[in-house]
């Protein structure tokens, strides 16, 4: 079996073609000398081996659905980043608006133990709430009302004196906004992980 890697990865374009042909031994050569730079990535953007294995699977699992494309494929390095860091950043989208709702993570018992999904769900709302400071005044009103106490537009336009389209408006702005800002920062952090673990 290791003959047979070694003479694989010597011709990597073989190998995609076997790959392409949905030949499950030539896909897990792939497979094992990839992963690594994969891992290394989602290591470094969500400090969480389990994530990062997640981030491992998403990704060949892509590769796999898109295996055809292989045949073209004349730099699989490039396209194994490209595939990579749209994986990364979908991920790590995903996880930010999982927590858009949340104004802070329950605090624990004291003398519990945090695991690393605790870490980099502390880290995920720490960047949310400097995405919350960055919304103008009103917004951020609204926001913390409707998506952190829970309050209806009503309550909310009762509270601060303006009007529940208004608080609507403010509502729907301050989410883009957000948006915004974690798709910027997370553009920003795949690109950098990128450099790191593809050179």
């Amino acid at each position: 079996m290791i003959a047979l890697e070694q003479t694989l990865l010597h011709n990597e374009k073989d190998l995609l073609l076997r790959v392409a042909e949905g030949d499950e031994i030539a896909f897990r050569v792939l497979y094992d000398h990839y992963r690594k730079k994969i891992y290394a990535l989602g290591l470094l953007l969500t400090r969480s081996e389990s994530q990062a294995q997640e981030l491992v699977q998403d990704t060949f699992m892509k590769i796999w659905e898109k295996r055809e494309q292989l045949r073209e494929i004349n730099y699989f390095n490039a396209w194994l980043r490209t595939i990579a860091r749209n994986t990364a950043v979908n991920y790590l989208h995903a996880r930010a608006m999982e927590k858009l709702g949340l104004a802070r993570l329950p605090m624990r018992e004291s003398g519990s133990c945090f695991t690393e999904d605790d870490v980099a769900d502390r880290e995920y709302a720490l960047v949310l709430q400097a995405a919350i400071r960055q919304l103008p005044l009103q917004q951020q009103k609204v926001y913390i009302l409707h998506k952190q106490q829970g309050l209806r537009h009503e309550a909310i336009a009762e509270q601060l004196g303006i009007s529940v389209l208004t608080s609507k408006k403010y509502m729907k702005l301050a989410l883009r906004s957000i948006r915004m800002f974690l798709e910027h920062r997370m553009d920003t952090a795949v690109s950098f992980a990128l450099i790191i673990c593809f050179n």
